[in-house]
């Protein structure tokens, strides 16, 4: 495995983004559900793991119950238990110690709020490390153990969290190889695979079969390859190189590293190398946030009218083309299977500044109406905004670009971002298929709004309204219904100018002649998945 990024953590309850999330849920963990394997005929949905079934669901989804399977190990023989899982999951709560990972696990268990001594309202309970027992009682109340079964107790009906506890932050953990801060990158397995030796941040480690691991009592993992060495921090072109010229221990090679513009076309044309690569989606949508508190994007109709103006295609074509980027009006597309995609407006996806115009005239501000728009800068990123700004300019707005290279997200997120940009923009990918991971996230103000920032709600959108309709959405039991609803919600979204969609994210991804069963899972962000891959011995 050659990686172009570092991994960040290993700990399960940090690890939320990036190679780790997928790679140790294959190699190292096991949840009490996981996603289904690649190359099964599955597009989504949920299988059991640690658990026999993906969970019974009690109180009108506001108790959640599982039973583990008996015959998980840990790589020292023992078997996982339902006080194992308990454990990890209360690692969550410790925040100050345990830096990174989702929310989840403290925003959803029915744990009630305390206020700490610099005023804030943060969780009675502060994790297993924490000096006194405060909260511990009402933890005790929210997962409990009985035999084999634990059971979750929800502050609000959840009925999508048989998919929460597939996140490695649902893990178990041994509270005897708990090393808490210091065990980033410590690894003690549940799965086919354990770290031999130490793993070396920047290089890498070599990851080993695993003795306590069977088979026949692991439904997801076949773990075929008897040692999957990972080497880190490895230059994006380089690692792409080495595995287009396959050579020697590089014909076993898979990777995460897309290939870069300049290597795309060598990678696409030649038949060659045809076998050999991928062009799955990801899970990662493009998206601009208007910010509403602004002078121009403050009015509704001139939100409208930039995004019947915004030309996807030509955002798509300087981004790469279609092998890069797919025009996309709805930030589910990569979330809800069969998503209608389609614009509020009428207009297609290379937009229409005429149209656009006739709207932005309606606004009562003078034309042509200033639009500051920020950006993370990158080569194909300047030629996209560039090519949107030809149409924005088109339906009369005056635009000045403002391409940020360090820290991007903080400075969008800044407190005076909301006086200097009217655009920004921004990315998103779901925690798992659902729009309960997309659009409360990043539109609800609820969730988002304070003092001291806009959140992920970059926009600073607030809107009663679309509140209203998440929280019907959220409510909505019955999936193929609620999934409905999550598609309505972002129709409403989109149709206020809350968000204007541009594009989903496409890899291109190259792997070794002898690497057999390859099969990148859409539920994993496109990427390899582990499970089903094989090894030629030729």
């Amino acid at each position: 495995m050659l990686l172009d990024n570092p991994v960040q953590h290993w700990d399960p309850q940090r690890i939320y983004t990036g190679p780790e999330a997928s790679l140790s849920v294959r190699m190292f963990l096991r949840t009490l559900t996981t996603l289904p394997a690649a190359g099964l005929g599955v597009s989504s949905g949920l299988v059991p793991d640690l658990a026999t079934t993906t969970g019974q669901r009690l109180d009108g989804g506001r108790t959640w119950r599982f039973t583990l399977v008996g015959d998980a190990k840990w790589q020292d023989g023992r078997t996982i238990t339902c006080d194992d899982v308990k454990y990890g999951v209360s690692r969550n709560f410790a925040r100050e110690v345990l830096t990174g990972g989702p929310p989840y696990a403290v925003s959803l268990l029915d744990i009630p709020l305390a206020t700490d001594a610099g005023g804030r309202r943060v969780s009675a309970y502060a994790g297993p490390y924490s000096a006194t027992a405060a909260g511990q009682a009402a933890y005790d109340r929210a997962v409990s153990c009985s035999g084999s079964t634990i059971t979750f107790r929800l502050k609000a009906p959840t009925y999508d969290f048989g998919s929460t506890v597939a996140l490695a932050a649902f893990a178990p953990v041994r509270k005897d190889h708990d090393l808490r801060a210091a065990g980033s990158f410590s690894v003690f397995s549940a799965g086919p695979y354990m770290l031999e030796g130490d793993w070396v941040p920047g290089a890498g480690g070599r990851f080993v079969r695993t003795r306590s691991w069977v088979e026949a009592d692991d439904p997801i993992r076949t773990a075929y390859p008897d040692v999957i060495e990972i080497r880190e921090g490895l230059e994006t072109t380089t690692a792409i190189q080495r595995i287009i010229d396959d050579q020697g221990p590089d014909r076993y090679a898979v990777t995460y590293a897309d290939a870069p513009p300049a290597l795309q076309r060598q990678l696409l044309t030649t038949p060659a190398l045809a076998a050999r690569v991928t062009n799955p989606a990801a899970s990662t949508m493009e998206y601009l946030a208007p910010n509403t508190r602004s002078p121009t994007m403050g009015n509704a109709k001139a939100r409208q009218a930039l995004a019947m103006a915004t030309n996807r295609d030509a955002f798509v074509t300087a981004y790469g083309g279609p092998s890069a980027m797919a025009p996309s009006f709805s930030l589910l597309a990569s979330s809800i299977p069969g998503r209608l995609d389609r614009s509020p407006f009428g207009v297609s996806t290379a937009g229409d500044p005429a149209k656009a115009r006739a709207v932005l005239e309606q606004s009562g501000l003078a034309l042509p109406v200033p639009l500051r728009v920020a950006y993370r800068r990158s080569g194909a990123a300047d030629a996209a905004f560039a090519a949107l700004r030809a149409g924005w300019e088109q339906a009369g707005f005056a635009v000045t670009l403002f391409p940020i290279t360090d820290d991007y997200y903080g400075a969008i997120s800044a407190p005076g971002a909301v006086s200097r940009y009217d655009v920004v923009r921004a990315s998103w990918a779901a925690d798992w298929p659902s729009g309960s991971t997309v659009i409360p996230p990043v539109a609800d103000s609820r969730l988002n709004l304070s003092a001291s920032g806009p959140g992920q709600d970059y926009g600073w959108f607030a809107d009663a309204q679309v509140n209203a309709a998440i929280d019907r959405a959220a409510a909505t039991a019955d999936d193929p219904a609620r999934d409905v609803a999550w598609g309505q919600v972002d129709a409403l979204v989109a149709s206020k100018g809350g968000y204007i969609p541009l594009a989903q994210q496409r890899h291109v991804l190259v792997h070794g002649s002898k690497i057999l069963g390859y099969q990148d899972n859409p539920l994993f962000g496109g990427y390899v998945d582990l499970a089903r891959v094989q090894l030629s011995r030729g």
